[in-house]
């Protein structure tokens, strides 16, 4: 391979290869991006399903707390106890599901819940003694327990501490993620960078580039083809005052071979 195609040949190799590694690395810098945001998305939605079902699971523990003292249904004295088992269930699941960060939040809702928990027994004691007591002629019922200034006094309070509780465990599970957010951002800025590296360099290659081929090919070029138009026209003599290297000399020396030998022909 001669000089000038080698050189066009290599130069424009580099900016392919240069363009073939800056993809390669881009597309594994957004790959991981990817991967990062599904996994702060499937986060985020976990963490607020939990919320949620842990919700759920303590409005209905107060629903059946409500018809059982309040409206003093009977058949919700098993509702109360099974409801509040499925509130358990749901904070177990979600301590285990969640951050380590979240263990002093999750702590004292375990103490709130416990004292829900104790409540909730007291009710369902105090409705069996209520009962015993309504079987003894002797009471008239004067002793009936007063289910609706239980609920205010003693089962409300507990169970507003608790529900405020599960906010808090909902609202730190997402705080937690802003930094992975922050860290989504560098990453961006991360994918991106080797692309304007990429640019910036072949913007540099490119200027090399046309300064060479202009100074090595096109000026000799044009600087030959104005002098062989001189001696074709006027017989000047063909003096290209330029440094030609490989096929640009040779081009030259063989222009110069063709004018000698016309004019030794003459």
């Amino acid at each position: 391979m001669t000089g000038i195609r080698k050189r066009v040949t290599i130069g424009f190799l580099s900016i392919v290869v240069l363009l073939f590694f800056s993809g390669l690395v881009s597309l594994f810098e957004l790959n991981n991006m990817s991967r990062d945001i599904e996994s702060i998305l499937d986060s985020s939605r976990r963490s607020i399903e939990l919320s949620e079902s842990m919700l759920d699971a303590i409005r209905a523990n107060d629903r059946a707390v409500v018809n059982y003292a309040v409206l003093r249904d009977s058949t919700y004295a098993d509702s109360c106890r099974l409801s509040f088992e499925a509130f358990s269930a749901k904070v177990d699941q979600a301590r285990r599901e969640t951050s380590a960060s979240a263990s002093p939040l999750f702590d004292s809702l375990d103490m709130f819940a416990r004292r829900l928990s104790g409540v909730v027994e007291e009710l369902r004691a105090s409705r069996a003694i209520e009962n015993l007591l309504l079987l003894d002629s002797m009471s008239g019922g004067a002793l009936s327990f007063d289910g609706r200034r239980w609920y205010d006094k003693n089962y409300l309070p507990v169970y507003n501490s608790t529900s405020n509780s599960v906010m808090r465990v909902m609202s730190l599970a997402q705080s937690t993620l802003s930094p992975r957010a922050e860290r989504l951002s560098r990453n961006a800025y991360r994918s991106v960078t080797p692309v304007f590296i990429s640019l910036l360099v072949m913007i540099a290659i490119l200027l090399l580039f046309y300064y060479f081929i202009m100074i090595y090919t096109v000026n000799p070029i044009i600087k030959m083809n104005r002098s062989l138009g001189d001696w074709l026209r006027y017989k000047l003599p063909f003096n290209v005052k330029t440094e030609c290297h490989d096929e640009m000399l040779e081009l030259k020396e063989k222009i110069e071979n063709v004018i000698n030998s016309h004019k030794a022909q003459k």
